[in-house]
């Protein structure tokens, strides 16, 4: 149950190891054996040969290859660095006492030297605790970059010491960051910290309004969300000056080679401006002996070419950014916040021809009430001219990152909204392996259930466990997909008919408590799986159908939740009795959305009629 799955493994009989504690030998640095510390009882003594040197950080391009051969009371690593040494730990973690006995060898190397994880720090404060456990569950799963946005409209989560009135009130101290950079590279983990110009600096212009752009009244402290029209003026000296020092204190705490500069949503600053302001900051971050990433915003024919884009805006942004000679980080398929289902994500390849995994996304069952937002998004983007580079050569796809919005995920539910999906995404930048979607959802569940034996994360929230007799109900729902949640639904219409942003208010902001029934939810409810599973195989439903009739009668035990639940409780009613036969009703309508609710077990009763 291996996830990532390993370029190839070999299996044979074997004695069973006795439970006694792991002895440590060979050319094992302090480092690995820390980390081995972090593995159950294998019985074994394990050896490490390990070619290079040990690095203080990892760097983009370093080997995280590993050979794994295990004896009958040892365990052998070769590895060319530390971080394949890691990286084979973290297979041993995953294997453990029950696994390791039939395993004869597994030589492994990643395909991809990006493989990373962006968390977004400002809509939601995220603790240091949270994102040190964040890292022990990267590395269980090979993943070596760990990209922190860091400062937006709605906050400033860097506290400098240089510009220290920037910062709010939660924020992290230098002291913090480094201690974390630290933690990150005993775990063979990257940390890309990101400060967003010119736009997205409602949170800067609060501090110094002289910065904005002139004529524009100082903005107030901001907890709304969506796209504001607040901007560093791209022609202020002392804007860019700011920007300088900042920099010069981040090179200072992050060890990494790359520094990211933002460079999205800067409404109100045409482009040719924005591309000279980034090109002054770029060669800021080179003159740092760093190299900038921008979001695909960024991209325009004055840009230096050594620029790192990261596309989001769809897969077209990374081949315009390719095609013009750009090294890329793909995200455009991946963004949690979005609550797809684990199979939605893993379809999309960084480097691949996409065309099935997009025609698929648009006709996924759990995203039909999103299909008009599908659609709109696939067409919003639009590139700016770029010619071939001179030679003629493309750009490189580095890898791939997942990123997590934080607008509706906080200390208390990001581990779910992350490690839900991620797993699988972890695989396809790892390995690129191809396995059908079952298989996926089957090692990720085993493997996330590893993760929670073993401490490094929580077990998912369980939004039943306050109301036991609504679970039938509960474990049948999901939240509503994309950006239907945080639009809310006229904003939605809105959006999807072309309308653009109102002034309307909407839903959440920054202050709105993450503590209702759908803040708890999986993006993806497991249960509605297994129950689809019993549907296809003809397994019988008497179980199921005599749940999601209790819970319609439970339901009204709890009058709090009649005007948030009972359309989908209704609604899961009529499907047992769909499903026992006593009803004709067309099943389809009762996916929902039901409010912030989606029913998906009804498109599986849809289909087996």
């Amino acid at each position: 149950m291996l996830m990532p799955q390993p370029r190839s493994i070999s299996l044979r009989p074997r004695r069973l190891m006795t439970a006694a504690a792991n002895l440590v030998a060979g050319d094992a640095t302090d480092r690995l054996r820390r980390a081995a510390g972090w593995l159950p009882a294998l019985g074994a003594t394990i050896r490490f040969q390990i070619e290079g040197r040990p690095q203080p950080v990892p760097a983009l391009g370093d080997d995280y290859g590993y050979r794994l051969r295990l004896n009958d009371d040892s365990l052998l690593i070769e590895a060319k660095t530390e971080w394949g040494g890691l990286a084979a730990l973290a297979t041993l973690c995953q294997l453990g006492t029950a696994a390791t006995p039939t395993v004869r060898e597994i030589a492994d190397a990643p395909r991809f030297p990006w493989r990373g994880l962006m968390i977004d720090t400002v809509r939601h404060f995220i603790s240091p605790n949270t994102l040190r456990r964040t890292l022990d569950a990267m590395w269980f799963y090979k993943l070596n970059v760990l990209h922190l946005h860091l400062t937006d409209d709605q906050g400033f989560r860097f506290r400098s010491r240089r510009l220290p009135e920037l910062a709010s009130a939660d924020a992290y101290s230098v002291e913090e960051l480094g201690a974390l950079v630290a933690y990150a590279a005993d775990r063979g983990i990257r940390v890309v910290p990101e400060l967003d110009v010119p736009g997205h600096t409602t949170s800067w212009l609060t501090a110094h309004p002289e910065w904005g752009l002139p004529g524009k009244p100082a903005p107030a402290p901001s907890v709304r969300f969506g796209v504001h029209r607040n901007c560093l003026d791209v022609g202020n000296p002392n804007a860019l000056a700011a920007v300088e020092t900042l920099l010069e204190e981040l090179a200072d705490v992050f060890p990494d080679r790359f520094l990211h500069i933002g460079g999205d949503e800067a409404v109100d600053i045409a482009d040719d401006a924005q591309a000279a302001f980034l090109c002054r900051v770029a060669d800021k971050a080179t003159r740092l002996g760093k190299r900038a990433i921008g979001w695909d915003e960024c991209l325009h024919p004055a840009l230096p070419k050594d620029m790192l884009i990261q596309a989001w805006r769809g897969m077209a942004a990374r081949d315009v950014a390719l095609g013009a000679g750009f090294d890329c980080v793909v995200s455009a398929p991946y963004y949690l916040d979005l609550c797809y289902p684990v199979d939605a994500h893993y379809r999309f390849h960084p480097d691949g021809d996409n065309a099935f995994a997009e025609e698929a996304l648009l006709r996924h069952p759990r995203l039909a009430h999103v299909s008009r937002g599908l659609a709109w998004m696939a067409q919003f983007a639009s590139f700016p001219d770029l010619s071939e580079s001179p030679d003629g050569s493309r750009g490189r796809v580095l890898g791939g990152e997942a990123c997590l919005w934080t607008e509706l995920a906080d200390d208390d539910t990001i581990h779910t909204r992350i490690w839900s999906r991620m797993p699988a995404l972890a695989e396809r930048f790892w390995s690129g392996a191809d396995t059908n979607a079952d298989d996926v959802l089957e090692r990720l569940i085993a493997s996330r259930r590893r993760l929670a034996e073993m401490g490094v994360v929580p077990e998912d929230r369980n939004a039943a466990d306050e109301t036991p007799d609504l679970a039938p109900l509960l474990e049948m729902l999901e939240p509503v997909k994309w950006y239907r949640r945080l639009l809310g639904n006229a904003e939605f219409e809105r959006r999807v008919n072309g309308l653009g942003d109102s002034a309307a208010e909407r839903p959440y902001d920054a202050n709105t408590p993450l503590c209702r029934i759908v803040d708890q939810l999986a993006p993806e409810s497991l249960a509605s799986r297994r129950a689809e599973a019993d549907l296809a195989a003809g397994a019988s439903m008497q179980g199921w159908v005599a749940g999601w009739r209790q819970q319609r009668r439970a339901l009204e035990k709890h009058p709090h939740l009649l005007g948030e639940l009972e359309e989908a409780s209704d609604a899961l009613a009529t499907l047992a009795a769909i499903v026992a036969g006593e009803s004709s009703a067309d099943p389809a309508p009762l996916a929902g959305p039901f409010g912030e609710y989606l029913l998906p077990i009804a498109y599986a009763v849809a289909a087996s009629r």
